[in-house]
């Protein structure tokens, strides 16, 4: 009798393949514009998340706060990212993607969505969005919570060790 087929690990598998498919498109668009794959991301969450600081950012990425900042300095340096005092508190700083960013954002995920519908091309609709839902189910599991915004997926509470503040007021 064959061996049982373990689907956890298949699904790992697949999912790895798939990151691989897609770092194998993503890198030549990311030399071509001239950003990393950290600048990328960064960018893209300082879109999608409401006038953020650099500390909200470090928490949602589940990296240091100097991390971030190495990053926002040289998308700042390209004019792709603005640092704003908030009119409330000047103590807070938000950042704000320039049109200069936002138009480097859309060609990046303009060309990584038009690879993905090449590469879907033929499957139906319910298959997608079945995937699409699985896979979010399973990240937000894996992370340990969900972002109120479906457009960001990557909330995740604080390692243990880290029983302070949160970073997010600090800019």
């Amino acid at each position: 009798m064959p061996e049982a087929r373990d689907a956890d690990a298949e699904l790992f598998a697949a999912v790895q393949t798939f990151h691989r498919a897609m770092a194998e498109v993503v890198h030549p668009i990311f030399d071509e514009v001239g950003v990393t794959n950290g600048q990328f991301f960064l960018l893209f969450f300082i879109e999608k998340m409401p006038r953020p600081t650099v500390g909200s950012i470090a928490d949602q990425l589940g990296v240091q706060m100097s991390t971030v900042t190495h990053l926002l300095n040289n998308l700042e340096d390209r004019g792709l990212v603005k640092r704003e005092r908030s009119s409330e508190d000047r103590r807070v700083v938000r950042l704000v993607v320039t049109s200069r960013g936002t138009k480097l954002l859309a060609r990046i995920e303009g060309h990584l969505l038009d690879q993905v519908r090449s590469a879907s091309s033929g499957i139906n609709e319910k298959k997608k969005a079945d995937a699409t839902r699985l896979l979010n189910e399973i990240g937000s599991r894996i992370r340990g919570a969900v972002s109120p915004d479906p457009r960001v997926r990557v909330s995740r509470p604080p390692p243990a060790s880290e029983k302070r503040a949160s970073r997010g007021d600090r800019g």
